[in-house]
């Protein structure tokens, strides 16, 4: 007896799929701030939560569950923006994001944490900044590039000069070498 599958029994098994999906717990978010963690005193912030699927709001939390920030309502987005206009002792501390679908919400996301400085963080050497990488990354393939070039070069150059002799010099033919090496000399 064989095993057939009717079309209204294979959406059923998609749709029994897709409800055990919708059932689970939801996967965590990231957490990042930009520019960074580590904020000079009275500068803005933005701290961004990122989930891996489309999510209907996100709220930013403090360590002890409390939020202070408005839960932002999105549509069908992955990442939601906090924005502090300028860190104080008061907005250094660990944050976590959450995020929802429907009515059900995500676990926490690992934490983050919040430091205000009075020094310039953008010329410390230990903190490498999180800035635009483009620039660089440019200037990376473009010398990648010209190397490349130079080695098509140094091939062609090569396979040239291969070229070149093995046929020997202009007007000279391998046959003529062999008849003057017969030839008896005077």
């Amino acid at each position: 007896m064989g095993v057939f599958l009717t079309g209204a029994s294979l959406a059923g098994l998609c749709l029994g799929q897709v409800v055990r999906t919708q059932e689970g717990v939801l996967p965590k978010p990231s957490i990042r701030a930009e520019p960074g963690p580590v904020i000079p005193r009275g500068q803005p912030v933005t701290i961004v939560c990122w989930s891996p699927a489309a999510a209907d709001g996100f709220r930013l939390e403090k360590k002890n569950g409390n939020f202070t920030y408005k839960d932002q309502l999105v549509s069908q987005e992955t990442q939601a923006r906090f924005h502090i206009p300028a860190v104080s002792n008061h907005t250094a501390r660990s944050y976590f994001c959450r995020y929802h679908k429907n009515t059900r919400w995500s676990k926490r996301s690992e934490p983050l944490e919040l430091q205000v400085t009075d020094e310039d963080v953008s010329t410390r050497p230990s903190e490498p900044a999180s800035g635009n990488y483009l620039v660089g990354n440019c200037v990376r393939l473009g010398l990648a590039g010209t190397v490349l070039l130079i080695l098509v070069a140094i091939l062609a150059e090569a396979w040239h000069s291969q070229l070149r002799s093995s046929q020997g010099p202009q007007g000279w033919r391998q046959e003529d070498t062999h008849q003057r090496d017969e030839t008896p000399g005077p």
